[in-house]
């Protein structure tokens, strides 16, 4: 009731009362969220106040929420609970003005345990304590079980969320004995007979493990969940057996009796949601009639909330029991038939009820089993689809109306999203090959927006970091781009809003048509530029040069089968039809759809009663008017509503009692609100209504009636414990409009929820910005940091399975795998692959594999090897005696069927690290949910749009809020809205109007609008349904607002059809008319048709040109009248098709304004460039012609028309304008106007407009609808309907000027006017203006072209310019002007003589300047005496000897730096130093990039550099590893800031790292890897710095441990360095060095501590270039030299006659050999550059010798000792490149040999012609001499290969050499030696054979060469034996020289690699010699050593 005080009623609360929120100090502010009044309090974080802890209170207890003050700072008339009875103590006792409850027993134990009376500094300390005793007595597992209960509840009622969670952490803790407690607990609550009180127990317990602070936050949820199932036990029959005995003991006698009972319910049904097994135990029926019957007990007429609260859970566990046995019961039972009470009007018949399930894969009765997006099976079925109807008087299989309402809700949703789409894939599914399936497809999709993309292919499969699994699909180039450009093409995309990222896409693929498979996948990439070579396979790009266009996507849903087929699909290359759906954003309702789910197993629904009929059995009952009670917090008996915050001026307090609104005086609400009567009637009626309507017609003002609301609202934000007022919204623009109202009124505490914000206003309110510095727990810290770790490793883990898939897709064997699978599966196998020796050691590598298999080059595919199906299991069984008695086809099988369950093997491993990936990020995300909750709590408002609600569900159950406001009721389809009616939710505020849109629907089947569609109703709100009522449920009250502010009375007067109560507001009255127009209101008549409906374009709408034409004239007229700003002009049309049209046209003039929903909704329907449909070309306002006024006004034509709102009638409700066009479109024979009959979508086409409205439309084709009929009717009467439309000139009101066609316009109202020409003078000249006549706006800027008139008094010149121009100064260039100075002046302007000291002088003089005394030619108005730097070149010095480059006047304090080029060489590689002269100081790194050209540099033999006063100075040459310690103490220099230097002593000083002057970024970087420390918390004293070469810096601990210092140095106890180690021959598995952070080597001489560990492996690292050029320049004459022994070079011998002379015969010779000639000449050279001179480790030996030697000379001898021992041993020197060049120089002069050999054998007489030298048989002794040496040296080398190599080559030539001694007659004893010796070496040869890998290769050769020795036969050498000996003996630049791994040394020195990580795993035989070489476990086996050489 209404009353009204100056007096406070009820005193303020205590300071030091404790509230969850802001501190509330007097003169904080409250009236509608700012306005600062005395006493009011604030919300926000927690603060301790004298009287203890309030707020926080677990499941259903009361508010123990104190009293909050009015804006006045009197307190509110509400009485409220005292807060300090409730603690125990009240100093006012019976006088307290507070309300006293009765207390319970157990609320001693709480009052012993609060918080009161305790100072802030107390509390955090307190609260431990209480922590602490609650955790000790728990793992005590004794004490005072109730007391132990109250702590842990005290502690949740506080406001450190760390220890919440530690006590659900706690309870779980097995070593602490939570779980041991919980149970000892439950005992005690059942055992009567224990000591413990059985009842204050219960609710102890019941009130912690229901406690909101406990069940609420997600990252716990695990810990609770744990909790509940300890509770439960086997079944539940512990928590049902601990329920029961509760039950029993509780007697309504209690005071606290409601209170337990809705413990109870809570708790029952927190363990019923987490153990759902339960709900199939039938002791819960039990449980749960002695719950009801304990209810019942309890009056109907009770307003316990307590109560509520039970009755509420107890209704949810029985729809959750319901549906979970629904779930499990066999559908095949026919219930039969059932008779429901319907309208007496219906049918009566008796129908059968419809059990949904067994049509497909996915066809269930339960809609949580239905999976969301459709499966293939359900796409391909036939069966008609089960949609139940919305009319509850049709059959449904459910009973209870909530579950009814949520299945049906779900269902018809799914299918309006999917249903077209599944009509439309169901051809290609059914025969994807197939002509007619596309066709078919084609035809349908002609009402779905989708395109379809042929040749489409898995391309690829990848893993992106934050998004999982990701694929790239690929497809054929579009046919409408193959003309294109590919700068066309990427922009005929980037318009295209085919493949947006966010769009669903489904690929459909199979090799047999019959049997497909589908995916559908989200679209996460739309690339249009090409991507770079080194990404290319992972990306995805729609315009490529070398590949078809793809685009990024991920499944939608990933499972295990699923994940295999798409791994299938990819492997096979399977190639299909991707089908592309815009309109389809899963995004945007999958989180409604999985609400829905969870709402069905939750079993709740709030305001079930007024939504829904209670049963079938009330439904005619329910027929009357429905009263609907005030909210539940607002039922207490002292509640009543201050109406203060709306009260725009200080008058006497205002409240209401909402339990009796008829109360309140209406009329002195109007007069001190200013709301007018509707709208006081729409506050009081939501205010007192825990479900209201709030109808609001156009214009009347819906959104400041809940401004207003919410207002009211917040000033019991605290008082009714309302928590944060949720404000939703269906579109975000809508959303955004509201939130800026509240902005405007003084509500700041708003919290905006999404990413599609676009008011800036709202930027900073947003919620990701607002939690970004939000704090949080450790535990939550903890969990972020473990699931992002363990992230990375499941990622890494799986990326490792993706590869393997990715091998078998390109069809290679994958060794290592079918090794790895034969030794866990099949080890007998894996023994005999394995190659095991005598000695019991295995052959390095996996080439076993490849032997077995064949060497093959094509993989694993069997159709290559024969058709016929092979026994595997036969084969396995044969394989597992002897593997190798298999066939090449049987091989080949067994391999494929491996390689097959490898793949199956990986594809579930994938999937199960990626499982594992997508826990820890549900886990991050609840993490992230808990810090958002806490915010959003502190929150007033929270903004939202359904769809972001549903999204954030969970996070939003647990804030608290019980108020929820809807704003646009009418347009939000009715499952977002169920997605709204949380648990919690007490008073729930919708704001609309049905009689406006409806909601948007895909499927036109579904509306209310046909008759098919009043079966579903999909698209009628519950708005709607609810204020016009349905069968079985009367309609609810609805408030209406009906004074509208928007329209002139002859506008909405034709919507008083809809609105027969609307009234017109005074201000309307008014309002000017539309100027230009004769008429305010007119419909123009014409009997165009429209155009046909496509026109040519596969577009669903309709266009009519002649009105574009007549609109765009119209508009045109409009703007040029020069009276409206940008938004006061609408052009409105009910088509897409007319907007594109529309849109077209006005580009010319206008830069016209679109909407995003409007180009939204052109995109839906097909226009656009999204199709192929270009527009014209929008000029650009910088495009726009421009005339300048001569007052400086600009007048742009284009940016008076730009202004203009093109929108389609849908999009503009909401949306007002001053003048409003309306293009009706439908015109033809038929009277067919589509969905303009609609009466919601009239009502807001003609309620836009406030001053005037012009329809353009055929009537006759309009008057067929009632609506239609009676707004023409109304213009009729007023002569407001024509086939002509009047304007009106501004000028001469009085010419009729009548336009009946777009042409008119130009004609009779060229500017705007009339035709008459323009009869006012331009002012100010006074010339008349040229112009027709026009509107005063443009007269005012227009712009006279007259020669101007005006005369200068300041000259007699004639002005140039135009009389509409500004006269400016005089500009005519006059001369002879005498200056001051006595100069004269020629060429000055005018303007300038008047006052000629202001004309510059530039005549040359000389002037001396003062401080130098320099002369200087300057202009004569230069002043030298100050300010002027002297151009005088300076002729000082400078330090590095270089003359300064400065000039006099600059260096007067100091030089300028020396801009010479230093340009010394470097002293890390051959460039020369490109810095600026930096004498004193080392040129450092080299700064150049070097290219790769495969040559090392040398080494710097320079002195080294690094040197400090503690450890001396470096006393070797600059590259090799330095012979002093590390300095550990910290520079002592300082830096330009003054600061100490922060690095160690003998660095580099880092002038921008000072630690107190950097910048905060740096400050904050990690540089202790150790302790975790940021570099401003480190010590520098105690822990300098190392700055990298890379940029990153860290402490010399971190940087020492991981560059390997104590593999240098040695240290002493105190891990200080005390000495050099000796690093010859240490193994730097490592490799060189590089920063912890990202990688990077560290580059040589960067940083010189760690120059002895750089040094030394950069010294490796060119060791290890030195020789892979040697063996590159070998390669190259190996490829030389087989070209020059090729057939067609030496087989072909000319033909030779005796003409020739001796002397040309050797000619000829040397030209034939001349290629061979230059191979030796180049080899020669290649052997003295790979000598050992030349070798980069004895350059630098050399260099230390020498270093050493001249320091021994400043030493004493005592000195000279140790230094003497520090020398060493030369390094050994690697000899095997340059014996394999000596091969290679033997192999060319035999070839010479034997070229002459043959050439003598085929033509005899040239033996005559040879002379000395030329002579064959001369060069045979040195070559066989040479060749033994050769032999020698490779078996010193143990180089097995070489010797085999030089063996048959001594072998070839020897025979070659005897049959041309046999020939000549010339065979000695010396050439029999040869062949004999020749035998033993290839004996030799044949037992190295088996000493070293592929040695066997060899030995067929080699036993064919023995046998040809040993017979008497010869034979050619043929060209591929010449071959194989080339290439056994070099193994090339592709051999082991370029292996990624690491290099070794066997124990004769030869080098083998090892791959993968380089450490050895097996043990084997070096591959010359046959030594062990490997090892085991990272372990190398004795005698191998690093190949430093190599590497």
């Amino acid at each position: 009731m209404l009353s009204s005080s100056s007096e406070s009623t009820s005193r303020k609360p205590l300071d030091g009362s404790w509230r969850n929120r802001r501190d509330m100090s007097e003169g904080s502010s409250w009236r509608g969220g700012n306005t600062a009044s005395r006493g009011s309090w604030r919300g926000g974080r927690a603060q301790y106040q004298r009287g203890g802890w309030v707020g926080g209170s677990s499941g259903a207890a009361t508010s123990w929420r104190g009293g909050r003050s009015n804006r006045h700072g009197e307190p509110s008339h509400s009485r409220l609970v005292c807060e300090f009875f409730q603690r125990g103590r009240c100093a006012y006792g019976e006088s307290c003005k507070f309300e006293h409850p009765s207390r319970t027993p157990t609320d001693g134990v709480t009052t012993a345990l609060s918080f009161s009376s305790l100072a802030p500094s107390q509390l955090e300390s307190t609260a431990r304590d209480h922590y602490l005793t609650f955790k000790r007595q728990v793992k005590r597992t004794s004490g005072n079980f109730v007391e132990t209960w109250a702590l842990a509840a005290s502690v949740l009622d506080g406001p450190l969320r760390e220890r919440h969670q530690a006590i659900a952490r706690d309870l779980v803790d097995d070593d602490l004995g939570g779980p041991g407690f919980i149970l000892h607990t439950i005992e005690a609550c059942m055992d009567r007979h224990d000591q413990i009180p059985q009842l204050p127990l219960a609710e102890a317990f019941l009130k912690t493990i229901t406690h909101k602070s406990l069940v609420t936050p997600l990252s716990i949820e695990s810990y609770v969940s744990t909790i509940y199932r300890i509770l439960g036990g086997f079944s539940g029959e512990r928590g049902l057996a601990c329920f029961r005995s509760i039950l029993t003991i509780v007697s309504p006698k209690e005071s606290n009796y409601t209170a337990i009972l809705a413990l109870i319910a809570t708790g029952l049904r927190e363990l019923l949601s987490r153990e759902m097994r339960i709900l199939l135990n039938d002791k819960l029926s039990s449980v749960l009639e002695m719950l009801g019957d304990s209810i019942d007990v309890i009056k109907d007429t009770s307003t316990s909330v307590e109560l509520q609260v039970a009755k509420v859970q107890v209704k949810s566990i029985m729809r959750m029991e319901q549906v979970v046995r629904l779930r499990h019961s066999d559908p095949s039972v026919d219930p039969g038939t059932e008779t429901r009470a319907v309208d007496p009007t219906r049918s009566t018949f008796p129908k059968s009820i419809t059990i949904p399930g067994g049509n497909h894969d996915n066809d269930c009765p339960d809609i949580t089993r239905i999976q969301i997006f459709p499966t293939l099976e359900e796409i391909q079925s036939d069966h008609v689809e089960f949609l139940p109807s919305t009319d509850f008087s049709e059959p449904h299989f459910y009973d209870d109306p909530v579950q009814r309402h949520i299945d049906t809700a779900f269902r018809l949703l799914r299918h309006d999203i999917f249903g077209p789409m599944k009509e439309a894939l169901r051809p290609l599914t059914q025969g994807l090959h197939s002509k007619d399936a596309e066709a078919a497809f084609s035809a349908i999709s002609s009402s779905l927006r989708a395109h379809l993309y042929s040749g489409a292919t898995v391309e690829q499969l990848f893993i992106r970091p934050g998004s999982g699994l990701e694929a790239v699909l690929s497809f054929s180039p579009l046919p409408q781009l193959h003309s294109r450009s590919k700068a066309e093409c990427r922009r005929w995309w980037k318009d295209s809003s085919r493949l947006q990222p966010g769009g669903l896409v489904c690929l459909v693929t199979s090799d047999d048509p019959h049997d497909p498979c589908m995916f559908m996948f989200v679209v996460t990439e739309k690339r249009v530029n090409d991507v770079k070579d080194e990404e290319s396979e992972l990306q995805s790009s729609l315009v490529s040069q070398r590949r078809n266009p793809s685009v990024s996507v991920k499944l939608v849903s990933r499972d295990e089968r699923t994940l295999s087929l798409l791994s299938q699909a990819f492997i096979t290359k399977r190639t299909g039809a991707v089908v592309d759906f815009p309109g389809i954003i899963p995004e945007t309702f999958v989180p409604i759809l999985k609400n829905l789910q969870h709402m069905m197993k939750d079993g709740h629904m709030p305001f079930s009663q007024w939504v829904l009929p209670s049963s079938k059995l009330n439904i005619a009952k329910r027929q009357e008017t429905m009263d609907v009670p005030p909210p539940l917090y607002a039922r207490k008996p002292w509640f009543s509503f201050d109406l203060s915050p709306i009260i725009p001026r200080a008058v006497d307090r205002l409240a209401f009692n909402p339990a009796c609104p008829d109360d309140i005086n209406l009329q002195r609400l109007e007069a001190i609100t200013g709301l007018d009567e509707g709208q006081c009637q729409a506050l009081i009626h939501a205010l007192s209504r825990e479900y209201a309507l709030i109808q609001g017609p156009p214009g009347t003002g819906k959104s400041y009636v809940g401004v207003q609301l919410l207002r009211v609202l917040l000033e019991h934000k605290w008082s009714a414990a309302l928590g944060p007022i949720i404000v939703i919204c269906y579109t975000n623009h809508a959303l955004d409009q509201f939130l800026k109202h509240l902005l405007h009124v003084g509500i700041e505490s708003i919290i905006r929820i999404g990413g599609q914000c676009r008011t800036e206003e709202l930027a900073g309110k947003n919620l990701r910005v607002v939690s970004r510095h939000e704090p949080k727990t450790s535990g939550e810290s903890y969990h972020l940091g473990s699931s992002f770790g363990l992230i990375k490793e499941e990622l890494d883990c799986a990326e490792n399975y993706l590869h393997r898939i990715r091998m078998a897709r390109r069809r290679r064997v994958d060794r290592k795998g079918i090794s790895t699978y034969l030794a866990e599966y099949h080890p007998s196998i894996a023994a005999q692959l394995q190659g095991e020796d005598a000695e019991g050691f295995t052959l390095a590598g996996n080439d076993q594999i490849d032997v077995w298999l064949g060497r093959e080059d094509n993989p694993w595919i069997r159709r290559q090897h024969g058709d016929e199906e092979l026994d595997i299991v036969s084969l396995e069984q044969h394989a597992e005696h002897n593997v190798w008695s298999l066939g090449k086809q049987e091989r080949w099988a067994l391999a494929e069927s491996w390689l097959s369950r490898i793949v199956n093997a990986a594809n579930d491993h994938l999937f199960y690290h990626l499982d594992a990936v997508k826990d820890a990020e549900e886990a991050i995300n609840s993490v992230h949910a808990d810090v958002n909750s806490r915010i959003l709590e502190e929150a007033d408002v929270i903004g939202i749009t359904t769809t972001g609600l549903a999204k954030n569900i969970a996070m939003l159950r647990g804030i608290g809020a019980k108020v929820v406001i809807c704003e646009e009721a009418a347009e939000v389809m009715e499952p977002h809205l169920i997605s709204a009616m949380m648990p919690g939710i007490e008073h729930l505020i919708q704001i609309g109007d049905h009689r406006q849109l409806r909601p948007q629907i895909n499927n036109y089947g579904f509306s209310v609008e046909t008759s098919r569609g009043k079966k579903f109703q999909l698209d009628r709100s519950q708005f709607e349904r609810r204020a016009e009522g349905e069968p079985g449920l009367a309609p609810l009250p609805v408030a209406q607002l009906n004074v509208q502010r928007r329209m002139r009375p002859e506008i909405s007067s034709l919507i008083r059809t809809v609105y027969p109560d609307l009234k017109d507001h005074d201000c309307v009255q008014n309002f000017p008319g539309v100027t230009g127009m004769r008429e305010h209101l007119f419909w123009l008549d014409h009997q165009h048709p429209e155009d046909g409906r496509y026109d040519g374009a596969k577009v669903k709408s309709h266009s009519n040109s002649w009105e574009v034409s007549m609109s765009t004239a119209l508009v045109r007229h409009l703007v040029r009248q020069g009276e409206y700003k940008s938004t006061d002009i609408a052009l409105l049309t009910p088509y897409t098709g007319q907007l594109q049209k529309l849109r077209a046209a006005l580009s010319g003039d206008f830069e016209v304004f679109l909407s995003d929903r409007d180009l939204e909704k052109l995109a839906d329907d097909g226009f656009g460039h999204a199709d192929g449909v270009e527009s014209d070309s929008v000029d650009s306002v910088d495009d726009a012609p421009r005339v300048e006024h001569k007052r400086g006004r600009m007048l742009q034509k284009t940016a008076l028309v730009n202004t203009i709102r093109l929108a389609t009638v849908d999009n503009f409700q909401g949306e007002e304008a001053k003048v409003i066009i309306v293009s009706l479109v439908r015109s033809n024979s038929n009277n067919e106007i589509g969905f303009l009959r609609t009466e919601n979508r009239v009502n807001v086409l003609l309620s836009r407009a406030q001053h005037g409205m012009y329809l353009i439309g055929n009537a006759k084709t309009y008057r067929g609808v009632n609506i239609w009929d009676d707004v023409y009717q109304q213009l009729a009467e007023r002569g407001a309907v024509g086939d002509s439309i009047a304007l009106c000139c501004p000028r001469h009101p009085d010419i009729p000027i009548v336009c009946s066609n777009p042409d008119d316009f130009l004609r009779r109202s060229p500017e705007g006017g009339c035709t008459l020409r323009c009869d006012q003078r331009l002012d100010p000249c006074g010339h008349r203006c040229p112009a027709m006549c026009h509107s005063q706006a443009l007269h005012d800027v227009f712009s006279c072209s007259q020669p101007c008139p005006r005369i200068r008094t300041t000259c007699q010149h004639a002005c140039p310019k135009l009389c509409g121009e500004d006269c400016g100064p005089c500009r005519v260039t006059v001369t002879d002007v005498e200056l001051p100075c006595g100069h004269i002046a020629d060429e000055v302007e005018c303007c300038q003589t008047p006052h000629p000291e202001t004309i510059r002088c530039l005549h040359p003089v000389t002037k001396i300047v003062p401080d130098c005394q320099h002369k200087v030619k300057v202009p004569c108005e230069t002043d030298v005496s100050q300010y002027y730097h002297c151009p005088t070149p300076c002729e000082a010095t400078l330090a590095c000897g270089d003359r300064c480059a400065g000039k006099c006047g600059t260096c007067q304090h100091s030089h300028k730096e020396c801009q010479r080029i230093c340009r010394l060489p470097s002293s890390t590689c051959n460039h020369l130093c490109d810095k600026k002269c930096h004498t004193g100081e080392l040129c450092g790194s080299c700064r150049q990039s070097c290219q790769p050209c495969h040559k090392p540099c040398a080494p710097c033999i320079e002195k080294c550099g690094w040197a400090c006063e503690h450890m001396g100075q470096c006393s070797l040459p600059c590259a090799a590893p330095c012979d002093r310690l590390p300095c550990d103490k910290r520079c002592s220099r300082k830096l330009k800031c003054g600061h100490q230097c922060p690095s160690f002593c003998g660095e580099e000083c880092p002038e921008d790292l000072c630690q107190l002057c950097c910048q905060d970024e740096r400050r904050q970087r990690r540089v202790d890897v150790l302790e975790w420390k940021l570099y401003r918390e480190v010590d520098l004293d105690d822990s300098p710095i190392i700055v990298l070469s890379c940029g990153h810096f860290f402490t010399g601990e971190t940087l020492d441990g991981s560059l390997g210092m104590t593999q240098v140095y040695t240290t002493n106890s105190n891990g200080e360095y005390n000495g050099l180690r000796d690093i010859t021959g240490t193994l730097f598995t490592s490799g060189v060095p590089s920063c912890p952070d990202c990688r990077i080597p560290i580059r040589q001489f960067a940083t010189r501590r760690y120059n002895r560990v750089v040094n030394k492996a950069v010294m490796d690292e060119t060791i290890k270039r030195f020789f892979v050029d040697g063996r590159r320049h070998l390669q190259e004459l190996q490829q030389r030299l087989a070209a020059a022994t090729a057939k067609d070079s030496l087989d072909n011998i000319p033909e030779w006659n005796d003409t020739v002379p001796g002397s040309g015969t050797s000619s000829v010779l040397r030209d034939r050999h001349l290629e061979l000639h230059r191979i030796n000449l180049a080899l020669q050279k290649a052997k003295q550059q790979m000598d050992t001179e030349h070798q980069p480790a004895k350059k630098l030996f050399d260099a230390i010798v020498s270093s050493r030697r001249r320091r021994l000379k400043t030493l004493s001898m005592e000195q000279r000792l140790p230094e003497l021992s520090l020398t060493g041993p030369p390094p050994a020197y690697n000899s095997q490149v340059l014996l394999e060049a000596e091969a290679l120089h033997l192999q060319v002069r035999a070839a010479i040999l034997q070229d002459k050999m043959r050439i003598a054998a085929k033509v005899p007489e040239l033996q005559e012609g040879l002379k000395g030298a030329d002579r064959p048989g001369t060069d045979v002794p040195e070559l066989m001499k040479d060749c033994m040496e050769g032999i020698k040296k490779s078996r010193e080398g143990k180089l097995p290969r070489l010797v085999i190599s030089l063996s048959q080559l001594y072998a070839q030539t020897s025979q070659l050499a005897g049959r041309y001694s046999a020939q000549y007659r010339a065979r000695t004893v010396e050439w029999r030696d040869y062949g004999a010796t020749a035998g033993e070496l290839l004996i030799e040869a044949l037992q190295l054979c088996g000493t070293f890998e592929d040695g066997e290769s060899f030995r067929e050769d080699v036993q064919e060469a023995l046998k040809d020795l040993k017979s008497t036969r010869y034979e050619k050498v043929s060209r591929e034996e010449v071959k194989a000996i080339k290439l056994a003996m070099v193994s090339g630049f592709g051999g082991m020289s370029t292996n990624s791994g690491h290099w070794y040394n066997c124990q004769n020195g030869h080098p083998f690699a090892i791959g993968e990580c380089g450490m050895p795993m097996e043990v084997a035989r070096c591959p010359e010699c046959g030594a062990r070489i490997g090892g085991l476990d990272h372990e190398l086996v004795d005698g191998v050593s690093r190949a430093e050489g190599m590497e």
